[in-house]
């Protein structure tokens, strides 16, 4: 299995959970090279400066257990600057950033 650690990592954004029990995991680093569920994706640098710019605006940097009491609920769990958080409801500071890096597994 590959990895992306250390420094060199920029963010790292797993999903879990749902109806179907999915678990999808992205890791950008430095250099703009994504690992997606164990397969390597290349970011353009447009791609690059959208996904800092929407991780600039995380201020959420604490995990909660609101919204996990549905059975069916997604984990989102974001790492960041030092900063590891789950949450199965989405803040509104996220949002950004995980639409640009769920888009990156759709690829």
């Amino acid at each position: 299995m590959l990895a992306f650690t250390g420094p060199n990592v920029l963010v790292t954004y797993e999903r879990s959970g749902g109806f179907a029990g999915i678990h999808r995991k992205v890791t950008v680093d430095m250099s703009g090279t994504a690992l997606v569920n164990d397969e390597k994706v290349a970011l353009g640098a447009a791609e690059m400066s959208g996904l800092r710019n929407a991780l600039g605006r995380v201020v959420t940097t604490w995990s909660s257990s609101d919204g996990c009491q549905v059975a069916d609920h997604f984990t989102y769990t974001l790492t960041y600057r030092g900063h590891r958080a789950t949450r199965c409801l989405l803040p509104s500071d996220w949002r950004e950033a995980v639409e640009r890096l769920e888009a990156l597994t759709r690829r």
